[in-house]
């Protein structure tokens, strides 16, 4: 533990954690909190939500012993070695307890203390903009000697639910109301059921049939993590289209939040029925049953394609790189943005950590 040295927030104390049974302690303080009966903001949420190359880093800031805050973080790695950066994703927010004069600084706090961590050289932060984690941000910049980058992102896609799902399809345009209904009527002629409530072992199942048949591949091991996040759920989000011969022909899953369903992952045989529109039949019936059960918004994590695109808001977001000044560090970020664009695309991810290209 350490105090902070500026006098304004010198009532502050926090440490970053490292290890799962530390992290998972952090629960009974959050669910005892406002965020409470929000899995988003829940340690073992975050902790499944960690994929290979990444370790956990969060930062815990409490105020005279009281929790202040929480920043989940994560950190870098590349075959076994740290490349020295830690990345937080605050497009949902952060855990941020107590007054909310005070979120700024609890939050610049938390920075402080994981740019403090030995070997680390960078931050990477995705921050909601007029945010207090953006505040924090400016006021970090105000304080040190850091290289900022700023550029406008866009990730997580937001749609609207209204009071019924006639209203919805009247929303849409034309041409987007008429293929929802006739794809479901052709998906229902053709046998499909849809099944509201698939159980996780079910879906585990079916997501590895289905995995092979999707026209697009997934990233490698993203099919499990966004199950191993549903399935932490009291009560998954996790439906699909099944054929009247036990088939599946497409599964989702996802959370439900207060207010809001969110999609995590769909998965369609595409190579099989590339004629059906599977995404958009599930999705229609999916925001069907949102909407029955009084939701206000359908998330779906990391955007969508058409032809929802056309009618969701993106959550408005800066990402922001923050990095250590030394010679060394600017030459090799300089480095990765020239000859990024040119590296072997498997590689190509890990170098835009190091620089934007």
């Amino acid at each position: 533990m350490r105090a902070f040295g500026q006098e304004s927030i010198s009532a502050l104390a926090g440490e970053v954690l490292s290890s799962t049974g530390e992290i998972e302690a952090l629960k009974p303080e959050i669910r005892s909190s406002r965020f409470r009966g929000d899995l988003m903001f829940d340690p073992s949420f975050y902790l499944a939500s960690l994929t290979e190359g990444w370790e956990p880093r969060v930062a815990v800031v409490r105020r005279g012993g009281e929790l202040a805050g929480v920043v989940y973080a994560k950190e870098r790695f590349l075959s076994g070695h740290r490349l020295g950066i830690v990345y937080a994703d605050w497009t949902f927010g952060s855990v941020l307890i107590g007054d909310p004069a005070d979120y700024p600084e609890t939050v610049l706090f938390a920075l402080t203390d994981l740019l403090s961590r030995p070997g680390i050289r960078g931050l990477r932060l995705r921050v909601r903009r007029r945010s207090p984690e953006l505040a924090a941000v400016r006021k970090l910049l105000a304080l040190t000697r850091l290289d900022a980058y700023f550029s406008r992102f866009q990730d997580h896609a937001v749609l609207s639910l209204p009071e019924t799902y006639e209203r919805m399809l009247r929303s849409f345009g034309s041409t987007t109301r008429r293929n929802f209904r006739y794809y479901r009527r052709r998906c229902e002629a053709a046998g499909c059921v849809y099944v509201d409530s698939v159980p996780i072992d079910e879906l585990r199942s079916a997501a590895g049939y289905l995995e092979r048949k999707c026209s697009k591949p997934c990233q490698p091991g993203s099919v499990d993590r966004s199950i191993n996040m549903a399935a932490l759920a009291d009560r998954p989000l996790a439906a699909g289209l099944r054929h009247r011969n036990g088939e599946w022909w497409s599964i989702l899953c996802g959370i439900y939040r207060p207010a809001a369903g969110v999609l995590l992952l769909q998965l369609n045989n595409d190579r099989d029925f590339p004629d059906y529109s599977l995404s958009s039949v599930l999705r229609g019936y999916l925001i069907e049953t949102l909407i029955e059960q009084g939701m206000k918004e359908f998330i779906i994590w990391a955007g969508t394609g058409a032809p929802l695109s056309r009618y969701v808001t993106y959550i408005p977001t800066v990402a922001i790189h923050l990095d250590s000044p030394a010679y060394w560090w600017r030459l090799l970020r300089k480095s990765a943005s020239l000859i990024g664009p040119w590296l072997p695309k498997e590689i190509r991810p890990d170098a835009r950590w190091v620089a934007p290209f």
